[in-house]
């Protein structure tokens, strides 16, 4: 009888070899010998066959996973395995090569008994096997490795973009980045909770190692997506940050049930991490509309890229989403995320934008209940446009709380926590959101951002310069840049910033030249004037009163400062939207605002005082003083 998997789990002799899977080790006398994790599987295979033939196509199918390899990699893992037992391929005592066909173990294996297994194994070891829904036919290979340390030590896990190897790669690129998001969602609702990243494609220029530690996790988990006619195949495997792949498995699935595919490789991979799953984002008696598939996960790679052009496709792709699945309740939430991004290029219909994605949340909400709590983070984004900020914190304590948390949510929450004068918890919300997603040029921004409202220079300038490399960014991180650039003294940059910003708004950059012909030119009165006069232009034709208000405060006007800061504060209707750009108020260059006579009154106006005096917090010595409590949360 052939030994299983199971049987060899725990260790066995080869000759005079003891073999431990667990540990990576061949022990003979006092010579050690450490195989890498594949070349270990290889050898746990041809063990389990002793005395048979293991083809190659075996071999790629258990130790691979089933995907593509060339026969030199096989014949290199057979070659190191040969070399650290001291094995010869022309004058064979442990592994013979049957030509054309595949490789046998012709030296006995020998299991010792419990009682010796257990001198040799540390009794954290588990193996995991799959329980598949019942009626979903679903094939899944579970890969047995070995590792020395419990699954449940691992804390943090990096979700890598998957590799896409179907032969119309273009067409199937958003089905692989998708799988990957709902994965990555998928993952990040189990108990107690896993932190959970995404990582960058798996490349030969890095170890896994090093990429762990770049992304600050425990574990790697990465894959292959195939689809071929109407079959789907996925590979997943789990990397540790020491390098050791401790569980693999292979799943297919008829793509017309790729969302409980879905699931299933989400439940594989938690079961492997010794977690168990919490509440799904999907509503678990209404599955998925297949047909909604392809245009919700191109709908997701168009909201990423964050343009006004691929936002409106992905709205429209939502849009279609839901048409064709109604009760799909992720398509609601990213429609109405996608609207609240395209605010930004529509100032004049922004309060009916605002509504619009509160309906399309709500309705969402009504057809998939599980999305509430992750639904409330659109009413805090829109209930800080409005300066309702005590409606705005609830919103968001929602949120943080549901099961799934998106990136997205912590984000919004920093700028927020920034609009309340609360910059060191922001900066803390904002890193949060950038280890999820390291990739993120949005996120980047948003980091460099608090670094830069805490006038700590040297790291705003490496995260803009992180942000700057991955993208075009839109209007709000150029703005942002505009302002770095200004403080660090580089006006021309500065101004080509401020009209790349404009050119991505599509709206005209009239009055970016004069402004910044005075400030390039402080000494020049000609200059002067004229950048006084544009700025009085800028308050008559209503643009944006946040950049009219740093256009005053760079010239040191305090009192056109206030003048509009109270135009905000009074009108409650015209520049409501305007409240969620509060957090310019704590900026250096806004000091002469903050040293005006009337700064405590606007802060009354603006329902900060207030506001602060219920959580504990004060307006003291320029800045926002809180108690202990609230200072550390």
């Amino acid at each position: 009888m052939q030994p299983s998997l199971t049987d060899l789990k725990n260790g066995f002799e080869l000759g005079p070899w003891s073999v431990i899977p667990e540990r990576g080790l061949l022990r003979q006398e006092e010579v050690r010998e450490h195989l890498e994790p594949m070349v270990m599987d290889v050898l746990v295979v041809l063990a389990s066959h002793r005395g048979s033939v293991v083809t190659r196509d075996q071999l790629v199918e258990t130790v691979w996973g089933g995907r593509f390899v060339t026969d030199e990699a096989i014949v290199a893992k057979i070659a190191t395995l040969r070399q650290k037992l001291g094995d010869d391929s022309k004058n064979p005592k442990y592994i013979e090569t049957i030509p054309r066909r595949g490789y046998r173990l012709i030296m006995p294996v020998d299991i010792p008994d419990a009682a010796e297994q257990e001198n040799v194994r540390p009794s954290s070891w588990r193996v995991s096997r799959f329980i598949i829904a019942a009626g979903i036919a679903v094939s899944a290979i579970a890969v047995i490795n070995w590792w020395p340390a419990a699954a449940t030590s691992i804390d943090s896990v990096a979700v890598l973009q998957f590799k896409n190897i179907s032969d119309q790669k273009i067409k199937y690129d958003p089905w692989v980045a998708g799988f990957r998001e709902e994965l990555f969602i998928n993952l990040g609702q189990v108990t107690p909770k896993l932190k959970v990243a995404k990582g960058p494609p798996w490349s030969d220029d890095k170890t896994a190692q090093q990429l762990a530690k770049e992304l600050g996790v425990d574990a790697l988990v990465h894959g292959t997506l195939r689809i071929y006619g109407e079959e789907i195949k996925v590979t997943v495997a789990i990397i540790a940050s020491d390098g050791f792949q401790f569980w693999s498995g292979q799943f297919d699935e008829a793509t017309e049930d790729i969302f409980q595919l879905q699931e299933i490789v989400a439940s594989a991979v938690l079961t492997a991490l010794g977690r168990e799953s919490g509440k799904t984002l999907q509503a678990a008696n209404v599955p998925p509309d297949p047909d909604a598939y392809d245009p919700y996960t191109r709908g997701l790679l168009f909201l990423a890229k964050r343009d006004v052009d691929s936002l409106q496709r992905a709205q429209t792709l939502f849009q279609e989403t839901i048409q064709i699945d109604p009760n799909f309740g992720p398509a609601y939430l990213r429609q109405a995320i996608t609207l609240l991004l395209l605010s930004d290029y529509s100032v004049e219909k922004r309060r009916e934008i605002f509504q619009q994605a509160i309906d399309i949340v709500d309705e969402g909400v009504l057809a998939d209940p599980s999305l509430r709590e992750a639904a409330a983070m659109i009413h805090g984004f829109v209930h800080h446009q409005f300066g309702n900020w005590k409606e705005a914190a609830a919103a968001y304590t929602s949120s943080l709380d549901g099961p799934t948390v998106y990136p997205t949510t912590y984000q919004w929450h920093s700028r927020l926590l920034s609009a309340l004068g609360l910059l060191d918890q922001s900066l803390a919300q904002a890193v949060t959101a950038r280890s999820m997603e390291p990739a993120s040029q949005v996120l980047n921004s948003r980091v460099a951002n608090a670094y830069f409202w805490k006038n700590d220079m040297p790291n705003a300038r490496h995260f803009f310069h992180e942000a700057n490399s991955m993208g075009i960014g839109g209007p709000i991180h150029h703005f942002g840049y505009t302002m770095f650039l200004i403080r660090d003294g580089r006006i021309e940059d500065a101004r080509a910033s401020a009209k790349y910003a404009y050119e991505l708004l599509q709206e005209d950059d009239w009055w970016v030249d004069p402004i910044f012909d005075g400030l390039a030119n402080p000494d020049d009165p000609e200059f002067r004037n004229i950048a006084f006069e544009t700025a009085r232009k800028m308050v008559a034709e209503d643009v944006e009163p946040y950049i009219t208000m740093i256009t005053w405060a760079l010239f040191g006007q305090a009192d056109q400062v206030m003048e509009v800061a109270m135009r905000i504060a009074d009108s409650g209707t015209l520049y409501a939207h305007e409240s969620a750009q509060v957090e310019i108020f704590y900026l250096d260059e806004l000091k002469p605002l903050r040293e005006h006579p009337d700064f405590p009154e606007l802060l009354k106006k603006l329902g900060l005082t207030d506001y602060w005096t219920s959580i504990g917090c004060q307006w003291a010595d320029d800045q926002v003083l809180c108690d202990m409590n609230v200072a550390s949360q």
